[in-house]
């Protein structure tokens, strides 16, 4: 019996529910920009970790790609008057060519060399978007607007529920993209470069080319990102804060604590981390203290992360379950325990 995958199944589905119904019944603003929080850093994670748990590459320039996406839709719209919903498409294709240039740079280096390179290549771009203020404002902001209505649905900052059901979509078509990709053939192909690159290139297959495809498939879906986010905050400042290093940071951890080489582990580390942060508001100058020390303490006692420690819950119940059933009164085992099934002699895990 494989009870933990359906576990896994159901607990997605609850928390999906619980997204979709706690910000409309609340009825909160600051509720419903808590969600949007966790929404977007899962959704961000799911992707770090698309790259880094599934092909081993670091990407340090996360908030440049961001970036690329929220600056494509804001210009078009400032010099053209192109729609922030077809912005949304050219903020993923202007993060896909940077994510395959990025690709092409990095074809031959492995672990912190691409992540070095990555992060250089995002402050390139940063402070280009700084120095350009004919073009991007550069400090002074550039300003972005409201997704026009769709369907009678407005989108208004002051009231931020239709971008959270818009980010919403946006993450499951995102995860369900990532997911059916890690599940597929090609999944299989980023596991196997991961662990070894030399093996897999002597089996006939292009080493290349699946790295510059997982780096494509998840710069576009960080473009399309960027290009919600920038349209969501309505002013586009090119600090580093919001487009550097410390906002890759947040993705990194969120992504490590949830737990690497899962997708969904993203979502207990985005539920985690934005709550801890919610919480200690009030602890002033604390705060960060904090903050560090139950990072610490997570990553020690989780060391796959908090996906790790939920699996090994749901495999511990399993057997203690698996192991009830197959029990008899009088202290022997079921016939069922011995008989062969399809798939051999019954398991307990």
């Amino acid at each position: 019996m494989r009870l933990a995958p359906l576990w896994g199944y159901l607990g997605l589905a609850f928390v999906l529910i619980v997204l979709v119904a706690v910000p409309p019944l609340a009825g909160d603003r600051y509720i419903t920009t808590v969600c949007i929080s966790i929404v977007l850093f899962f959704i961000l994670g799911a992707i770090f970790d698309f790259m880094l748990g599934y092909l081993g590459i670091i990407n340090f320039g996360m908030a440049g790609f961001l970036a690329a996406g929220a600056y494509a839709s804001g210009l078009l719209y400032h010099h053209f008057g192109i729609s922030p919903w077809a912005g949304l498409l050219a903020g993923g294709v202007a993060a896909l060519v940077l994510g395959l240039i990025a690709g092409a740079m990095t074809l031959r280096l492995r672990g912190i060399y691409i992540g070095l390179t990555t992060f250089f290549i995002a402050e390139l771009l940063r402070f280009s978007i700084s120095s350009s203020r004919e073009i991007t404002r550069g400090s002074l902001g550039l300003s972005t607007p409201n997704f026009p209505e769709i369907l009678g649905y407005k989108f208004v900052r002051s009231d931020p529920l239709g971008y959270y059901f818009l980010l919403l979509a946006l993450a499951v078509v995102i995860y369900m993209v990532l997911f059916g990709i890690v599940r597929s053939n090609a999944g299989l192909l980023f596991k196997a470069t991961r662990d070894d690159q030399l093996a897999t290139s002597v089996l006939g297959f292009d080493v290349e080319l699946i790295k510059l495809l997982n780096f494509g498939v998840a710069s576009f879906c960080i473009g399309v990102v960027g290009a919600f986010y920038g349209n969501y905050i309505g002013i586009l400042v090119p600090s580093n804060q919001e487009f550097g290093i410390p906002r890759t940071i947040e993705i990194l951890t969120i992504a490590y604590v949830g737990g690497r080489g899962t997708l969904w582990g993203s979502l207990l580390g985005a539920f985690t981390l934005v709550g801890i942060q919610e919480i200690l508001r009030t602890a002033d100058e604390w705060r960060l203290v904090i903050y560090g020390i139950f990072l610490i303490f997570v990553l020690i006692l989780f060391p796959r992360g908090l996906a790790g420690g939920v699996q090994s819950a749901a495999f511990w119940l399993q057997n203690q379950f698996v192991g009830r059933l197959q029990r008899v009164p009088n202290g022997t085992t079921s016939p069922a325990s011995t008989d062969s099934g399809p798939d051999g002699p019954a398991q307990g895990n």
